[in-house]
């Protein structure tokens, strides 16, 4: 054996290795020799056998492969617990977003200051504590037809100036002081009032030079204050203290009319009678608006 290898097997290809290489491989030669003159059967403590490490088979190579690539794609993805909740949350904070503003209303509407009848001017569009209790007054005289709400609209416009002109107030639909007051203390009706002396204040006397205007249009289908129901064809006047039924005669132009008094009014300064739209188109003043005219009784 000894005879047929005659140099070490790595002195074929030393010429193959780098120049840095030889140089470390070089040194090492003599040691290798060394190692190389000892028996066959002993192995070096330099050459150990490494473990075995065995592939796994197609299957279970494929199933390792597919459970790596599981465990990938699932530390890719979001959250999916997060993701399932999300509508949730943002409903719950939609509900709870919904109830602060609510409390937030009603404590607002808690802190309003309530205001005593009488301390304030009401009219359209008010609300309050003091709205409610004219409302209520109003329905107990039954000028009023709907349940207090505390809110001044179109009703209850109507019902303040219905009372406005059968206690012989302006009519303006505002709850001032003298509404307040003369609602509060219970003032009856213009017409329960005893009438005036004829010939003195507004009455006019006989062949007396008075202003009068006209109105009716948007009045129709009411009341007036002496029961009348204000129509187009109503033949009439509006007095502020004559008695409900006081013929007057009015003259102009060579035009004259006989009216009856049935209703209250005007409150305009400077004006005496207030005709209905059938009494002022009979007089011929419809065109004039505001006239002076004679007036008798």
């Amino acid at each position: 054996m000894s005879t047929e290898i005659s140099s070490p097997w790595w002195s074929e290809v030393e010429h193959l290795r780098p120049q840095s290489e030889n140089s470390g491989f070089a040194a090492a030669r003599p040691a290798r020799e060394h190692a190389s003159a000892a028996p066959a059967s002993a192995p070096s403590e330099s050459f150990r056998r490494l473990p075995l490490v065995r592939r796994p088979g197609a299957p279970k190579a494929r199933a390792l492969v597919e459970q790596r690539r599981a465990r990938a794609a699932h530390s890719s993805l979001p959250n999916r617990s997060l993701t399932l909740r999300r509508p949730d949350r943002i409903a719950a904070w939609a509900v709870m977003l919904g109830l602060v503003l609510v409390l937030t209303a009603a404590a607002s509407a808690g802190a309003a200051p309530l205001h005593r009848l009488g301390e304030r001017t009401l009219k359209k569009p008010m609300n309050g504590y003091d709205v409610k209790v004219m409302q209520g007054k109003l329905r107990k005289i039954k000028l009023l037809k709907v349940a207090p709400t505390g809110h001044f609209g179109p009703l209850t416009l109507t019902a303040v100036r219905s009372f406005q002109r059968t206690r012989c107030l302006k009519v303006d639909g505002i709850a001032g002081p003298t509404t307040i007051s003369a609602l509060r203390r219970g003032q009856r009706a213009c017409s329960s009032k005893r009438p005036s002396n004829p010939g003195r204040g507004n009455s006019g006397g006989v062949n007396r030079t008075r202003v009068v205007t006209w109105y009716g249009p948007g009045w129709y289908g009411r009341r007036t204050a002496c029961g009348n129901t204000l129509t187009s064809r109503l033949m009439g006047v509006a007095h502020k203290t004559l008695p409900c039924g006081t013929v007057v005669y009015f003259k102009f132009r060579g035009q004259t009319v006989k009216t009856k008094v049935v209703d209250r009014g005007p409150y305009a300064a400077g004006v005496h009678f207030d005709l209905t739209w059938a009494a002022a188109r009979k007089l011929g003043v419809i065109s004039i608006g505001r006239a002076t005219v004679r007036a008798s009784r």
